[in-house]
């Protein structure tokens, strides 16, 4: 079912997520940092569907979220992509902050579990990985993370940008999925959110090559088999804590829906590299773990 639907799906430009530019650079930075164990049982899961790299499943979660049940879609899982956290509030509380349909502070470690699991049919193993590609790079969108007087991560904070408010639908939230990645990085999302690939990949090699050997290793030191819930956590926090600084604390002061252009955007830009950075660190550190504990599987 999986296959068929993403192949039919169209991301909705409400979607509470990195843009399909911003899942594809945090997927192609990884792919760069996978063991050669990690990277054979990756390929060998995606070539269940035909894929060859992570890129090309990272939104996937994001178009079933999307499509009705009734089609084939899971729209139930939608709020697993985010965890409303008032900044008001300093760091997540996970009974209060994440509720019964689930978080992705939660959900995370669940679906990293079922990767690792040496038990776990591959079909559903595939569906994790995709899974995990997509959740780290959300868990690494600040606007993931947190809200201000329930205006869901910035979504009812309408604005326009450099004087383009994207026929009304532009708002703070899809302003740091991909408003400013797109505009700073000279992309361009096509008919259906369609990307080009190969333009994700050479932004994902400019911030990759901008990462030294230490951040690398710092980045991926809270990632422990075991503790994956923990480093979910940790992740949390960092973004919730961007988010309050950041994204709501340099909006300009007595601001009303004003156009937002080159001060906010000398701000952003470079909290939102250092996090497409980190999340893709991040998930190859996950991916290499994961991967550590399990043996190929057999086709």
């Amino acid at each position: 079912m999986f296959s068929v639907v993403i192949g039919a799906c169209v991301l909705s430009p409400q979607a509470r997520a990195w843009g399909p530019y911003g899942h594809a650079i945090v997927a192609d930075i990884a792919q760069d940092h996978l063991t050669p164990q990690a990277a054979q049982q990756a390929a060998a899961l995606l070539a269940l569907e035909g894929h060859q790299t992570l890129d090309q499943v990272a939104s996937w979660p994001d178009a079933i979220a999307h499509v009705p049940k009734a089609k084939g879609g899971l729209p139930e899982t939608l709020p697993w992509h985010y965890v409303d956290i008032d900044v008001t509030q300093p760091t997540y509380e996970g009974a209060k902050d994440c509720g019964e349909k689930g978080c992705v502070t939660e959900k995370l470690p669940e679906m990293e579990r079922l990767l690792a699991d040496p038990t776990a049919p591959a079909e559903k193993r595939l569906v994790a990985l995709k899974w995990v590609v997509h959740l780290v790079g959300d868990l690494h969108q600040p606007l993931h993370a947190a809200e201000r007087d329930k205006d869901l991560g910035g979504n009812k904070v309408k604005l326009t940008y450099f004087g383009d408010n994207d026929n009304g639908h532009m708002n703070l939230h899809s302003l740091w999925d991909e408003g400013v990645l797109d505009r700073e990085a000279d992309l361009q999302v096509g008919p259906h959110y369609s990307i080009d690939f190969g333009k994700a990949r050479h932004e994902a090699e400019t911030l990759n090559s901008q990462i030294t050997p230490g951040q690398a290793q710092l980045w991926a030191s809270d990632v422990v088999v075991g503790r994956e819930r923990d480093a979910a956590v940790a992740w949390t926090n960092e973004s919730h804590a961007l988010a309050r600084a950041v994204a709501y604390g340099v909006l300009p002061s007595h601001w009303h829906g004003e156009d937002i252009g080159e001060s906010y955007t000398d701000i952003a830009w470079p909290v939102i590299q250092v996090r497409l950075e980190q999340a893709g660190v991040r998930l190859a550190a996950v991916l290499n773990n994961a991967f550590s504990q399990t043996a190929p599987i057999s086709r």
